[in-house]
């Protein structure tokens, strides 16, 4: 009797075993595999001119989206001076005003009508000098008046001419650069996040003041995960950069998540670091950057991973 009960329970753990093992085989990747940790890429928003936290609008943990505003800073002077020069750009594009226009040209025209009229006293002057009827004192006197009228009418045309050339371009670019200027200092006063994200680490309160370019918050890229595992040397002739591959988390028994070959290292690592002899060659590794791919964000960075390459056998 006892020898039944012995053999029975052999049976059954023998029925067991080849269970396990047919459980275990099937659970088993059809291509060699090697673990790694996921890792996530990080953003560090700031503000490249700083200023004092008037407003937050977001939370840690929030997900946000390209262009949202996290956090705004105090602008009031800056909204000063651009109305500034918005104003002076807006008045040197308008140009002169017609009144001032016409009061150059009517300047401009009653000197040359006096001109005229003191060109026709020096003609009467030379005359009278050619009859020696007055004296030279008295014709250089009307000459010398003739040229001083002549220069003050030129003066007087030039400044009519430039009022209706208008602004100088030069000073309009001007004008525009320097309120270019200030609308980009005023974006900056409007710290964004550049593109879909997951705050992380708010680093700021409202009342702080941040110096230029200090960071403010730190955001995770949850579509740029990315694991980097290391595999031997005779491996690299089955692995290529672009090449799919497979990559299993223990959060998530059983289930494949996509991944892609993004880099391969140039360098070889060694463990130990110093090779010796030629067996211990076998111990050579290349690092392997595997791109994630994270559509129903089940991913987190952190997570142990093992990759697996379908082109390398078992």
């Amino acid at each position: 009797m006892k020898k039944l009960f012995a053999i029975v329970v052999v049976l059954l753990l023998l029925s067991l075993g080849g269970v396990s093992i047919w459980y275990l085989q099937q659970q088993r990747p059809a291509s060699s595999g090697v673990s790694g940790t996921i890792e996530v890429d990080e953003v560090r928003v700031a503000s490249r001119y700083g200023g004092r936290v008037e407003k937050i609008f977001v939370q840690e943990g929030d997900a946000l989206k390209t262009g949202q505003v996290l956090v705004e800073l105090e602008a009031a002077e800056l909204r000063a001076r651009r109305e500034q020069a918005a104003a002076l750009l807006a008045e040197w594009e308008a140009g002169p005003r017609a009144e001032e226009i016409a009061a150059a040209k009517g300047e401009w025209e009653a000197l040359l009508a006096e001109m005229e009229f003191v060109r026709g006293d020096e003609k009467r002057a030379r005359e009278l000098f050619a009859q020696k009827a007055i004296s030279e004192t008295e014709r250089d006197r009307a000459s010398t008046k003739l040229r001083g009228l002549e220069k003050s009418t030129a003066a007087a045309k030039a400044r009519h001419d430039l009022l209706i050339a208008g602004t100088r371009p030069e000073r309009l670019a001007q004008a525009r650069a320097q309120l270019a200027e200030i609308d980009a200092q005023l974006r900056e006063m409007k710290i964004v996040a550049p593109t879909n994200a997951v705050l992380e680490v708010l680093s700021v309160k409202i009342g702080d003041v941040l110096p230029p370019n200090r960071e403010a918050a730190t955001l995770l890229l949850t579509g740029h995960l990315w694991v980097r595992v290391f595999v031997p040397e005779t491996w690299l002739g089955q692995i290529q950069v672009g090449q799919k591959t497979r990559v299993r988390v223990d959060s998530f028994p059983g289930k494949d998540f996509a991944g892609i070959v993004e880099q391969i290292g140039r360098a070889a690592e060694f463990t130990p670091r110093n090779v010796q002899t030629v067996e211990e060659r076998v111990k050579q590794v290349f690092g392997v950057k595997v791109r994630l791919e994270n559509e129903q964000d089940q991913l987190r960075g952190g997570m142990s991973a093992d990759v697996f390459f379908p082109s390398v056998p078992k």
